[in-house]
């Protein structure tokens, strides 16, 4: 954890640098909601190379947090991005990769924005859902229905 902290202020401090162009190698950039201090994701890589806001990544990858740290709801993939800090949207040319709990997502190009957790894939998308598509009304009879399944049974 104090490592994580360390490249984290390194690397922000390197950032505060405009002019300057700073690159690291295996690299973790938490970041945080500013109001609630909630992790919010965690982009990693293994290289970074900052010029003013932007930060040119090479084998990129995000993790979009959730409720904790170990809730992990998403995670896109991509051999190489430009990070805009001012932003917080991530775009890349090449080949990304999206993965959930629920499905993946492959495609070439991409606009990923962390603030809203949302990605745009540009061309060439394939999508694989998984798991049972309910609506919502549907998900509440079912429960409905197994809580009186559940009755019968210990009677």
């Amino acid at each position: 954890m104090l490592l994580l902290c360390g490249i984290s202020l390194f690397f922000h401090s390197a950032m505060a640098e405009d002019d300057t162009s700073i690159v690291l190698r295996e690299f973790k950039l938490p970041e945080y909601n500013k109001e609630t201090d909630d992790l919010e994701y965690i982009i990693y890589g293994d290289e970074a190379q900052n010029v003013g806001v932007i930060i040119n990544l090479k084998k990129l990858k995000v993790d979009w947090i959730g409720k904790n740290v170990n809730d992990i709801k998403g995670t896109v993939t991509t051999p190489k991005g430009v990070y805009d800090r001012s932003t917080k949207i991530i775009k890349g040319e090449d080949e990304v990769h999206f993965r959930s709990d629920s499905m993946d997502v492959d495609g070439v190009g991409f606009d990923a924005d962390q603030k809203k957790q949302t990605i745009h894939i540009r061309s060439k998308v394939k999508v694989v859902l998984r798991g049972n598509l309910m609506t919502d009304g549907e998900k509440e009879g079912l429960k409905k229905q197994t809580a009186k399944d559940k009755i019968k049974d210990s009677k």
